[in-house]
């Protein structure tokens, strides 16, 4: 259940004493017993959980593949393996969202085909259509919303997009970005005590354009010349204006390998924190950029932001190469904790990222948590390679490097899997 508090209130029990009626008695038994928020009891979080690019190559096709029964038919597909060794950093939030990049648009689905790159009857680029079963794997997982609107989402037309969002209804699966007709609608819901609203933008589609129907994507031009931008801008404020305790932006922009935001994204977080966003979760670069808290100052006061510029790929078949893609086969899972803050307004009061790496065997490609990968037998346990644990204590270096780069002098302390910074208000 999506909407579930992180912990239980404190309650207060009292015997009653004073021969009220039995209706009266229920009635103050009732009161009495009712969640007590004065400053005698610790404000209540929640967590927020969000995960980078979550791509299917033709790698992670061949081995989710369960070949052919007796009778020569097709078993289908299992993605779950992929994911069961991360999926308890996933389950104990109260909202876990991931970005889609993928579409499940059906067998021989994909706009433009590879044959080199495809498996069977899917396709892993230049176009991504996947067996609707990774859904299914998703959900067990522990996610609860997919957000759609990234440069792959028209890989199998608008038919495909839309499909997409059939099997994700189908999983149990919410989902923004993306829409059957007519503009994608944000997200909305209650998490915990919090009402958050979620919309997602990409920048791109790859130049997979249809003549008609393209207000079904949330898409802006690549560099900002056109109305989609001023549409972007207007549907953060026309949701600010809602006035949730939380508005989320997951939007797909920025150069891909880089480590660092650009200044294009520097610009457009500067006018969506304008319009009225209050969290900003990046993705697109396939490689984990820094974070960022603000203080904005506005004319009812300040009020905090907070930017993860990208939290690079979540799972997908890169590789190690050169030096622009140094950091793609591994990156961190992003946990905000959110409180109200002594106004009343709610606030990101820590951030947390666990580092997670993309371990490859013959038989299956899983997502690890570096501090798992590298406690005392693990090696065995996880079939890990001499390579493998070089890379997660690499990344075991790198994500707590990149969690503080931007924080100024805040410290990050390790807890668990996890490195944590707590913001003072």
């Amino acid at each position: 259940m999506i909407c579930r508090l992180l912990r239980k209130s404190p309650r207060r029990s009292r015997t009653l004493r004073f021969g009220f009626s039995g209706f009266s008695a229920v009635i103050l038994m009732l009161i009495l017993q009712m969640p007590l928020f004065s400053a005698d009891f610790p404000n209540r979080r929640v967590r927020l959980t969000f995960t980078g690019d979550i791509m299917v190559h033709n790698s992670q096709l061949r081995r989710a593949w369960l070949g052919e029964d007796a009778g020569g038919n097709d078993k289908g597909y299992n993605f779950y393996p992929s994911f069961e060794w991360i999926a308890p950093y996933l389950q104990t939030s109260h909202l876990t969202v991931g970005n889609l990049e993928t579409t499940l648009g059906g067998p021989n689905s994909a706009w433009i085909t590879n044959e080199e790159l495809a498996f069977r009857e899917y396709q892993a680029y230049p176009c991504f259509t996947t067996p609707d079963s990774l859904a299914e794997a998703l959900k067990r997982a522990g996610f609860h919303i997919m957000v759609t609107a990234n440069n792959h989402c028209m890989d199998s037309r608008l038919s495909g997009a839309a499909r997409t969002l059939d099997v994700l209804d189908t999983a149990g699966l919410q989902h923004t970005g993306t829409s059957r007709g007519g503009f994608p609608r944000p997200w909305r819901g209650m998490t915990g005590n919090f009402t958050v609203s979620l919309l997602s933008w990409t920048h791109s589609v790859n130049g997979l354009i249809s003549s008609k129907g393209m207000e079904r994507i949330n898409v802006f031009n690549a560099r900002g010349h056109d109305d989609r931008l001023k549409e972007m801008l207007q549907d953060i404020r026309n949701e600010a204006a809602r006035s949730p305790d939380l508005l989320i932006l997951f939007i797909h922009w920025g150069q891909e390998y880089m480590d660092e935001p650009d200044q294009y994204q520097k610009n457009l977080a500067d006018l969506a924190l304008e319009a009225g966003a209050d969290i900003i979760i990046g993705s697109h670069p396939h490689t984990l950029q820094p974070v960022e808290r603000r203080v904005i100052q506005t004319p009812e006061g300040s009020r905090e932001a907070f930017i993860a510029w990208s939290l690079g790929n979540f799972i997908s078949s890169q590789r190690r190469g050169d030096n622009t893609r140094q950091w793609v086969d591994g990156s961190a899972i992003l946990n905000l904790e959110i409180e109200q803050n002594k106004r009343g307004k709610a606030r990101v009061a820590a951030v947390e990222m666990v580092p997670v790496y993309v371990r490859w065997s013959p038989e299956d490609i899983r997502v690890i948590s570096v501090y798992d990968g590298l406690q005392e037998g693990s090696r065995e346990k996880y079939g890990l390679s001499e390579n493998d644990m070089e890379r997660l204590k690499a990344y075991d270096e790198w994500v707590p490097a990149q969690l503080t780069r931007s924080l100024g002098a805040l410290p990050a302390r390790q807890k668990g899997a996890a490195w944590r910074v707590d913001f003072p208000e």
